[in-house]
C-alpha cells in the first residue's frame, strides 16, 4: 500500500485522543489468560499486533467478548491452559511472541509459534536462552533463535537470570515464566525497562519483590511461585508512543497547538518528552495529558540509561532532529538494528529523502538539522517504508513538515500499531492524505 502526503503550509492543531497502549494491551491479555475468571479490559487496543495476541490467548482455552468498549476475557486460569490445536501465528507482532513463549512453559504440551515474513527474520534467541537457563524445553529455526520456535511446558526451575539489554519483552517472558516455577525467580537487568508487568501483577494479586541500584542503574524484580493472577478489571491508557508522532510534529511548527489527552506518561515511557524539552519544546504536562506548541528546537545528545525509555521513539525523534538547528547524536540504541527492520538504517533512509545529512554509527546515528518548515514545498520524494509501521509513520510526519509530496510505500503495517494513524493526520494538520490513490476520508 502506498501513502501520499502533499503539504504546502504546514500546520498542525486540535486536540488528539491516542489509541489505547499497545504495550499494556498485550500483558493485560496475558494476565487475564492466567487468572481463573472473567476479567474485564476496558479500552483493549484494535491494533493488529493485539488482535494476534487475543487469538493466542483464545488457542491457550479462553475466551473473548467484546461489549462496547470492553473486552471480557474468561479465563480457566493458568492450570487449566490447554495445548493449542494449531500454530500459533502472530504475525507481525514481536512482543506478542516474546511474551506468548514466556506464557507457553505454564501450558502442558506442545506450543508452535510462527509470524509473517518480517518476524521470522527477528531474534527470538534473546528470550529463548534465558528460558532455557531456567530449564524450558524450546526449539527453533536457526540454532534455536528464530522463528517457527516450539514449546514444550512444564520443567522450570528457580533461578537467577541477567539480562544484556534493559528490555520489557524479555523480562515480561520470564515473568509470566516464573508464575509456574516451584520458588524463587530473579530477572535483573541492566537498567528499567518498562514495568508494565509488574504493574498487572500489582493490579491481580501476584507478589514480587524488586530493587533498584541507585548507583549502578541495575533493575531487579523476584516472583515466588508458583503464583496465579486473580481475575481484574482495568482501563487501558492512551499510548505514548503512537502520541510521540504528532507531539514532535506540533513541536516543529511556528503556531501549532496540540492537546493529548488520556496519555500513559509513566516513568519509561515518557523519555521522549524528556528529550523534546531538552531540544527546547514547549511542553506542558499534566496527570495523563501533553499541551504542545511549536517552538524553534535545537539539536542534542541523545544516549545512556534513558535510550530503553525511547526505543521505539527514535525514528520520530529523528525527524524532531531534522527540523532542528544544529547536530543531534544517538548512542547506545542498538537494539534499533533488531525491530521491524534494521531501523538505524531505514531512518537515515527516509530522512536521506528529503534531503537530511544523516551518518549512521554502529549503535545510532548523528543527524545534521536544519529543515524548516515548508522549505521543500516544491519537491517530490518517494520513501520505502520497508512494512516498517514507525518508519512510515515518522516518514508521513516529516512529509508534513518539509512540505511537497511524499509517497510512502509499504505503509500497511501501520493497522498493527496504529490503525487510525492517517486519519487523523488528516484531522489535524493541514495536509492531504491520500492511500492508494484515494483521498483518506
Amino acid at each position: 500500500m502506498r501513502a501520499r502526503i502533499t503539504s504546502t503550509e504546514p500546520f498542525l492543531s486540535g486536540d488528539l485522543q491516542p489509541p489505547p497502549d499497545k504495550s499494556i494491551s498485550h500483558r493485560g491479555l496475558l494476565l487475564a489468560l492466567l487468572a481463573e475468571g472473567t476479567s474485564r479490559l476496558d479500552n483493549l487496543s484494535s491494533a493488529l499486533d493485539v488482535a494476534a495476541t487475543g487469538s493466542m490467548v483464545e488457542l491457550f482455552g479462553a475466551s473473548l467478548e467484546t461489549k462496547g468498549s470492553v473486552t471480557l476475557v474468561e479465563s480457566p486460569g493458568s492450570a487449566g491452559l490447554r495445548e493449542p490445536d494449531g500454530v500459533l501465528d502472530l504475525g507481525n507482532s514481536g512482543t506478542g511472541v516474546r511474551l506468548g513463549i514466556g506464557v507457553a512453559t505454564l501450558v502442558q504440551g506442545v506450543s508452535v509459534f510462527t509470524g509473517d515474513d518480517s518476524l521470522r527474520r527477528r531474534p527470538m534467541g534473546r528470550v529463548i536462552s534465558p528460558l532455557k537457563e531456567l530449564g524450558a524445553s524450546i526449539w527453533g529455526r536457526g540454532g534455536d533463535g528464530m522463528l517457527p520456535v516450539a514449546v514444550r511446558g512444564g520443567g522450570l526451575r528457580s533461578g537467577v537470570v541477567h539480562l544484556r539489554v534493559a528490555s520489557a519483552q524479555l523480562k515480561s517472558a520470564l515473568l509470566f515464566a516464573a508464575l509456574g516455577v516451584d520458588g524463587p525467580v530473579s530477572v535483573v537487568e541492566p537498567t528499567l525497562s518498562r514495568p508494565h508487568t509488574e504493574e498487572l501483577f500489582t493490579l491481580t494479586g501476584v507478589g514480587f519483590d524488586e530493587d533498584l541500584d541507585e548507583q549502578g542503574g541495575s533493575h531487579r524484580v523476584t516472583v515466588s511461585g508458583p503464583a496465579q493472577p486473580s481475575p481484574f478489571n482495568f482501563r487501558i491508557p492512551g499510548d505514548p508512543s503512537a502520541a510521540a508522532f504528532f507531539v514532535v510534529a506540533a513541536s516543529c511548527i511556528p503556531g501549532a497547538v496540540l492537546t493529548v489527552k488520556d496519555l500513559y506518561l509513566g516513568p519509561t515511557r515518557a523519555g521522549f518528552i524528556e528529550i523534546l524539552a531538552q531540544m527546547g519544546a514547549d511542553l506542558v504536562l499534566g496527570d495523563s495529558h501533553v499541551a504542545v506548541k511549536g517552538a524553534p528546537l535545537e539539536g542534542t545528545e541523545i544516549g545512556g540509561r534513558i535510550i530503553p525509555s525511547l526505543i521505539d521513539e527514535i525514528p520520530i525523534l529523528s525527524v524532531a532532529a531534522a527540523m532542528a538547528d544544529g547536530v543531534t547524536t544517538i548512542r547506545d540504541a542498538s537494539e534499533l538494528r533488531v525491530k521491524e527492520t534494521d531501523r538505524i538504517e531505514t531512518t537515515a533512509g527516509f530522512l536521506r529523502a528529503f534531503g537530511v545529512e544523516v551518518m549512521t554509527l554502529p549503535d545510532g546515528l548523528v543527524i545534521h538539522g536544519g529543515l524548516r518548515p515548508g522549505s521543500l514545498r516544491e519537491d517530490r520524494r518517494r520513501v520505502m517504508a520497508n512494512l516498517d509501521h514507525r518508519i512510515a509513520m515518522s516518514a508521513a510526519v516529516l512529509g508534513l513538515l518539509a512540505g511537497g509530496v511524499t509517497e510512502i510505500d509499504g505503509v500497511e503495517t501501520v493497522a498493527t500499531s496504529y490503525p487510525a494513524f492517517f486519519s487523523d493526520l488528516d484531522r489535524l494538520s493541514s495536509a492531504t492524505v491520500h492511500l492508494d490513490g484515494a483521498a483518506k476520508p
